[in-house]
């Protein structure tokens, strides 16, 4: 599931123009976020500023963002979960190699 938080917006003439967002995907025990910020292509003033909920501009930016009927950021949270469930884990070249002894 989907957590997204608005952390900041910017309006001109009343109208939501900007909005900074972060949006978390959890699938334990994998966790992969998006921060970023979306500049409305509708800047029409859709209800009156004073009744704007975090889920009215959740809502907007998850209209702009889709193709194909998917959110492009939902879609890139998703394709990391599913590259890190499928990873394989490389030590890293330059630590010291570890080794186990058998006896």
């Amino acid at each position: 599931m989907f957590d997204w938080k608005i952390l900041k917006i910017t309006i001109d003439n009343d109208a939501i123009i900007h909005a900074e967002y972060v949006c978390k995907l959890i699938n334990e025990p994998y966790q992969v976020n998006s921060t970023g910020n979306w500049y409305f292509s509708d800047k029409t003033v859709k209800i009156p500023l004073e009744e704007v909920k975090e889920t009215d501009i959740v809502d907007w930016i998850l209209q702009e963002s889709m193709q194909d009927g998917v959110s492009t950021i939902e879609l890139q949270l998703e394709q990391q979960i599913k590259f890190l469930q499928n990873e394989q884990p490389v030590d890293l070249p330059w630590l010291p190699k570890k080794f186990k002894l058998r006896i």
